[in-house]
């Protein structure tokens, strides 16, 4: 996973399906099969014919467009972050020091490579940066 990823995870997708759907129509039968990729992307041609009553043909045409078109980008497993000991979820706003040596973007990208974190954005407002932590206590985060 590249840094700019790492940072903007949905950012990306979004702007592919924006262009997407600029560039060729998306209609009702790809949008209810991306909703069936999202919710278990493993799932065969065969079990998505039968959840979504249409040809398995039609499925795997459908998917390679979608792929083509920068749509889905690719596939990919949803760990259960509690199994592995990392089930306490947590958003950290943090405050940037105007004048500092490194740039915020930097500062952002330097903390985005720490261990417990899995996303970091910068914001507008009173904070600067939001982070998408995990870890195995309320305890670990707050040592971040």
């Amino acid at each position: 996973m590249t840094k700019r990823e790492r940072l903007y995870p949905k950012q990306d997708a979004v702007e592919g399906m924006k262009r997407a759907r600029r560039q060729e129509k998306l209609d009702e039968k790809d949008l209810l099969i991306l909703r069936e990729l999202e919710l278990d992307s493993s799932r065969n041609l065969r079990e998505l014919s039968e959840a979504l009553d249409m040809p398995r043909t039609t499925i795997q045409d459908r998917i390679n467009k979608l792929k083509r078109m920068g749509v889905i980008k690719r596939f990919t497993i949803k760990v259960d972050r509690a199994k592995l000991g990392k089930g306490v979820l947590a958003f950290v706003l943090v405050s940037f020091m105007p004048g500092s040596e490194i740039s915020q973007k930097a500062l952002a990208h330097e903390i985005a490579m720490l261990e417990n974190v899995e996303e970091a954005h910068l914001i507008s407002g009173e904070w600067d940066i939001l982070l998408k932590v995990r870890g195995s206590s309320m305890k670990e985060i707050g040592e971040l």
